[in-house]
């Protein structure tokens, strides 16, 4: 609306200090102090700010201060032109003279003025503080989140080389255990084979020998009887 823009121009004459860094707090402190919060953004009433400043810029160079045969707007028509040159800290070459008595203002308005000045310089100042502050802390979680990814990372690292050992010694460890267990198998079969071919020979000799015994008992057997006949 017109008493928004009025406001604006006017509060950017009242806080011409806050308007030399390179923050949009300026405009957030303007926002703020006039309730436009949840309204209008701040990104619009800059751009709002930079039109103004455009068209004062154009009006004023070159300035003849006088209206065009085709209606087009000059210095003297556009009802911003006095508030943007006071604001962009020059004087209005032709002022309208319906202005001209509002030229100078009483010295309770300029102390107020200075007043809301300094009070506006602080209200920037802590906004800016909170928001280096909110940037600090921002960039701290950030560190903070990127070492806790970074241990994160590391102690998965470190949990995967830890189960890759742990999975080559248990396969060790059973290839380990196949080889004893074949070997015992084997020792075992060897065992168990001269076993039996020692009960097989032993056998075999028990019963070469019973056959030998049992053949000489029959021939003295024979021999006996055959003296007993005699």
């Amino acid at each position: 609306s017109d008493n928004d823009t009025l406001n604006l121009i006017r509060w950017r004459v009242a806080n011409e200090a806050l308007f030399t860094g390179k923050r949009n707090s300026s405009i957030k402190g303007f926002v703020r102090e006039y309730n436009l919060e949840g309204k209008v953004a701040a990104a619009r009433v800059k751009r709002k700010w930079e039109n103004l400043k455009q068209k004062y810029k154009d009006l004023r160079n070159p300035f003849t201060g006088v209206s065009t045969e085709g209606g087009e707007v000059t210095a003297v028509s556009w009802k911003w032109y006095t508030e943007m040159d006071e604001a962009l800290g020059g004087r209005p070459l032709v002022m309208p003279p319906t202005l001209i008595a509002s030229d100078a203002l009483p010295s309770p308005v300029l102390q107020h003025k200075r007043r809301r000045t300094s009070d506006f310089v602080l209200l920037i100042k802590e906004i800016e503080e909170r928001e280096e502050h909110g940037e600090r802390d921002a960039e701290a979680r950030e560190e903070k989140r990127l070492q806790e990814a970074e241990d994160k990372e590391e102690r998965l690292e470190q949990e995967r080389l830890e189960r890759e050992e742990r999975r080559e010694d248990e396969a060790r460890e059973r290839e380990e255990k196949r080889d004893r267990e074949a070997r015992e198998r084997e020792e075992r079969r060897d065992k168990e084979a001269r076993e039996r071919e020692e009960r097989r020979d032993r056998e075999a000799r028990e019963r070469e020998e019973r056959r030998d015994r049992e053949a000489r008992e029959r021939e003295e057997r024979r021999d006996r009887e055959a003296r007993e006949r005699e």
